[in-house]
C-alpha cells in the first residue's frame, strides 16, 4: 500500500473504561496502539481514526475533547439532511418543478407518519426516524430509475 494514500480506522460501538485506556496510548503525540494481547501498532502518518461511539457514558472529557468526539441523539439530528443528500443523486433528467412537488410530497407525508408510528404502533425492533427516511428514499430511488432514461423521459 502507498505511504501516501489515507487509511481509516472505524472504531463502532460503545465506550467503556478498558476501550478508553487502551486507546489513550494511539491518541498521544507518540500513535502507538496498544492491543489488550499486548500487541502494539504503530500508527504512520496517512492512518486516522474514526469512532462512532453508542454513547459517552464512561468517556472523560479530556478523552472526547481529545479526539474530537460529538455526539448526537438521532432525534436532534432529524432527517431532512439525509433527503437533501438523495435529491443529489437523482437522475439529471428531474427538472426543478419535478423537485418542488417532490419537497412538498415528502414534506408533507414523512413527519406525521413518523408520528403516527410513534404514537399509535409497536415495533417489533426499535427503529430511529432516520433508518425509516432512508429505507422510503430507498424505495423511492427504485422507482425512479425509470427517468435515468433519456428514451423514457422524452
Amino acid at each position: 500500500m502507498s505511504t501516501s494514500e489515507r487509511r481509516w480506522m472505524v472504531f463502532d460501538g460503545p465506550v467503556d473504561a478498558i476501550w478508553i485506556e487502551n486507546m489513550n496510548t494511539v491518541l498521544d503525540d507518540n500513535r502507538k496502539l496498544c492491543l489488550m494481547s499486548g500487541e502494539v501498532i504503530q500508527m504512520s502518518a496517512n492512518m486516522n481514526m474514526m469512532f462512532e461511539p453508542m454513547d459517552l457514558e464512561i468517556a472523560s472529557p479530556a478523552t472526547v475533547s481529545r479526539v474530537g468526539m460529538v455526539y448526537l441523539q438521532p432525534h436532534e439530528m432529524g432527517w431532512h439532511h439525509l433527503y437533501e443528500s438523495w435529491k443529489n443523486n437523482l437522475p439529471t433528467t428531474f427538472r426543478e418543478d419535478q423537485f418542488k412537488v417532490l419537497d412538498s410530497l415528502v414534506l408533507v407525508i414523512v413527519d406525521p407518519i413518523l408520528e403516527f408510528l410513534r404514537a399509535e404502533c409497536v415495533e417489533e425492533t426499535p427503529t430511529e426516524d432516520q433508518n425509516l427516511v432512508v429505507s422510503m428514499l430507498r424505495i423511492m430511488r427504485i422507482l425512479f430509475k425509470c427517468w435515468e432514461s433519456e428514451e423514457f423521459y422524452s
